[in-house]
Order: C-alpha cells, then sequence, then structure tokens
C-alpha cells in the first residue's frame, strides 16, 4: 500500500487540516468589517543606560591599580617594618603605573583598613579635608610619624 500524500506528521508546512480554508460565514463577516484601526503606538521614554565601560578616571586608575594586587595596611602598631614595607610596595606600583601624586594618595587610602582608616579620616581633617589637596609626600609625612617614627627610622639604619 502506498502513502497517502500529506500523511506525515505536520503535514506540509505546517499546516493542519483546514488550513487556509475560510468557512462562508467568516468570508461575510471579514467583508463587511471595515479593518480595525492599528493601535497608536505609544511613545516609548528614553532611559539612559550605565554601560559598565563609561567608568570615571578615578575609578579606570582604580581598578588597573588593583590589578597589581597591593596588600591592605590596617594600622597595626605592632610591627613598624610592616608599615614601611607596605608604603614601599605601593610606591613600586606607582612607579610602573606611572601615577600623578593625587592618584597615589587615592590609591593608598583605598588599601587601608581598620585603624588605617580611622588614622586617615583623623589626618585628612588635620590636613584640610579634600583628599585631592593633600600630596603624596604629606600623606608619608604623616604615614610615617604615626606608623614608623623618626627614632625607629634612625634605628634601622
Amino acid at each position: 500500500m502506498l502513502p497517502r500524500r500529506g500523511a506525515r506528521r505536520g503535514g506540509r508546512g505546517g499546516r493542519g487540516r483546514g488550513a487556509g480554508r475560510v468557512q462562508p460565514e467568516m468570508r461575510e463577516q471579514q467583508q463587511l468589517a471595515p479593518p480595525a484601526p492599528a493601535p497608536a503606538a505609544a511613545p516609548v521614554p528614553v532611559v539612559a543606560q550605565v554601560v559598565p565601560d563609561q567608568l570615571s578616571a578615578e575609578a579606570k586608575h582604580l581598578r588597573d591599580f588593583r590589578k597589581y594586587n597591593p596588600t591592605t595596611f590596617d594600622g597595626s602598631l605592632e610591627d613598624p617594618t610592616k608599615a614601611q614595607l607596605w608604603l614601599s610596595s605601593l610606591e613600586t606600583i606607582f612607579r610602573y603605573m606611572k601615577c600623578s601624586e593625587d592618584q597615589k594618595v587615592q590609591c593608598a587610602v583605598f588599601m587601608l583598613t581598620d585603624r588605617g582608616t580611622a588614622w586617615w579620616e583623623t589626618t585628612e581633617r588635620m590636613l584640610g579635608g579634600d583628599v585631592d589637596q593633600i600630596t603624596w609626600q604629606q600623606f608619608k609625612e604623616s604615614f610615617y610619624a604615626k606608623f614608623f617614627s623618626v627614632s625607629l627610622r634612625d634605628a634601622k639604619r
């Protein structure tokens, strides 16, 4: 026995029984009824989208700085050598990154934690309160005065 034409599942082109045929009553209704007007499209509000690549210059710089895996400093007074090594490691990164003075301060402050952060907040107020106006030299002097005093530096020499 030969297979019937169109007997496959799904039929031809996705048409089922009666596809493409319109009942006689429907033809009359379609001819009498005027076409429905297309619904008016409401204006779509324009919303600004934040694109991750559109970071501020400071954020990009901090992102690049973090790629060097700098260590944090917790403000511990137990080992002054740790403070000296921390600052020295940051300066090495700054040299490779060719950081400006204000970028150095921002990056160093970003890596302070615990007592280090508390020290910085106090120091920032004493130096004028605007991190962009504080030089790297001022930061280092204040840092060494607190965490690596002159007497300790002299004793290490």
